[in-house]
């Protein structure tokens, strides 16, 4: 059996709902790279399922997009439902424990949330890195040096 070292240890975020459940979300910061040179942090929830890092639509600013829905068109599968969405694609500079990713990134209307601007995805992103997740610990464990 092989074993695996792990620098970093980010703790899930202990959230209360409004019917007053307590959850654990794997939450993590990641810094988009503007083509300017700027940085924006953007609040993700990490996402195994998720096979493309998927931003809300209305961050498209952050991007240096005239609109949201300029990129590629794309249909996309969603955990919501059977049906197809649509979605936008565009390749983004991210930038998470300081080390830099560029990967696709699809923009579609998603339900607003106040932690969260979107899903962390596998896509290019999940290679750069290597992640062990153990939700019995609430933790998510990184290395930079997978």
């Amino acid at each position: 059996m092989s074993t695996r070292d792990f620098e970093i240890e980010l703790p899930f975020r202990e959230v209360t709902t409004g019917n007053g459940d307590r959850i654990h979300l794997p939450l993590v910061a990641v810094k988009l790279l503007q083509p300017g040179g700027g940085r924006v942090l953007l609040p993700l929830l990490f996402d195994t399922g998720a096979s493309v890092t998927t931003l809300s639509h209305n961050v498209y600013t952050v991007l240096g997009l005239p609109s949201w829905d300029v990129g590629e068109r794309v249909e996309v599968g969603t955990a919501g439902g059977p049906d197809p969405v649509v979605a936008y694609k565009y390749q983004a500079d991210l930038e998470f424990l300081g080390k830099p990713v560029n990967c696709p990134v699809h923009l579609q209307p998603l339900p607003p949330n106040p932690l969260y601007v979107g899903l962390l995805g596998r896509e290019q992103f999940f290679e750069a890195f290597g992640f062990g997740f153990w939700e019995s610990e609430r933790k998510l464990f990184v290395t930079t040096a997978p």
